[in-house]
């Protein structure tokens, strides 16, 4: 009897200790409620073969919009305008001094051609030409054009580059800037009445670096403007229409004929709505014909365009001549980065 009572009153207190832990673990769960609880993410996972055709990717529930040519163009803009890179800097066999227009002198290697890209020039100066490319009396000459502009206006960066020069000189340019660009010209700026920028400062094209003056050898505010490749000046209207104030073409091939001087003087200007003046067409250089000796100026140099993906192997390859052969014509070595856009020689 006392033993049905033991086991009466154990199988009541086992119901009871199963219905509290039952009832405590409910209680450990929160009512739903739409204000405390956070509702369900929903994730869309898109493969790489298919985003060209969607809109972009999802996560968290929210949109997210991949444009990979921004990135591509993100990147090249990081590469051309690494300031602590020097421009052209193979083609100059590492040479960088801030005192001399003209400090390459030693230079061994020196391309015989080279195109120059002229696809994103600026106007230094929006002034007309007061003074051109030639002999100034018997003994002196001009090897830039002088452009009009007043004491205080703003002179910009011609192309993308790093300034090399920032000197003065008493008799000769005053205040004056030389700028190595990308393209691997150089421009000089002359008689500045101010700086805007320093030694091995980056710029690109259109930025201002001085304000126009009449210091050092000058009779009047102006500025005086050349271009040089290697140290050499090239005469400016060769590359520039200064009436149009754009490059001629967006590509300029510098040969031996490009430094030869002209037998004009500098007084013959190019100078709008002005009747009678002379016009640049005195400074072009002559026809490639007219030059049967010299193969580089008789058509007999070919060029490829680089495009996104070439590498020297490929292009070597679709033109049937070695690797060595287009570092040989090019100056440059097989572990040379192709920037797309540019022209390199293989012929």
């Amino acid at each position: 009897m006392e033993r049905n009572q033991f086991l009466v009153k154990a199988g009541t207190l086992l119901s009871a200790s199963l219905m509290f832990v039952t009832l405590n673990a409910f209680s450990q769960l929160s009512p739903e409620s739409s204000e405390n609880t956070r509702p369900d993410l929903t994730y869309k996972q898109l493969h790489s073969s298919t985003l060209s055709e969607q809109p972009g990717l999802f996560a968290d529930g929210l949109k997210l919009k991949l444009d990979l040519s921004v990135l591509d163009e993100a990147e090249e803009d990081r590469f051309e305008f690494d300031p602590e890179a020097i421009p052209a800097d193979d083609i100059y066999e590492g040479m960088w001094g801030n005192r001399f227009v003209n400090t390459y002198g030693n230079l061994k290697n020196a391309p015989d051609t080279f195109m120059v890209d002229l696809e994103n020039f600026t106007m230094p100066v929006d002034g007309y030409m007061t003074s051109n490319f030639g002999r100034r009396g018997s003994r002196r000459y001009h090897y830039g054009v002088d452009l009009k502009a007043q004491t205080g206006d703003t002179i910009y960066a011609a192309f993308d580059g790093k300034v090399r020069v920032k000197q003065y000189e008493r008799r000769g340019y005053g205040y004056y800037l030389v700028v190595r660009h990308l393209n691997g010209l150089e421009t000089v700026y002359g008689h500045l009445s101010k700086f805007l920028v320093s030694e091995n400062d980056f710029v690109k094209s259109g930025e201002p670096i001085g304000l126009a003056g009449n210091t050092g050898r000058s009779f009047g505010s102006h500025l005086h403007f050349e271009t040089r490749f290697l140290g050499k000046p090239i005469n400016p209207n060769f590359i520039i229409d200064f009436e149009k104030k754009a490059p001629h073409k967006e590509e300029y091939l510098v040969t031996n004929s490009s430094y030869r001087k002209t037998s004009n003087s500098s007084r013959v200007v190019v100078k709008s709505n002005t009747v009678g003046t002379v016009t640049a067409s005195n400074y072009r250089e002559p026809s490639t014909n007219t030059n049967t000796n010299n193969k580089y100026v008789s058509g007999d140099v070919n060029y490829h365009r680089i495009q996104k993906g070439d590498t020297l192997g490929a292009i070597a390859k679709r033109y049937g001549i070695s690797v060595n052969k287009i570092c040989s014509l090019n100056n440059i070595t097989p572990k040379t980065t192709l920037r797309v856009g540019k022209s390199i020689r293989i012929s």
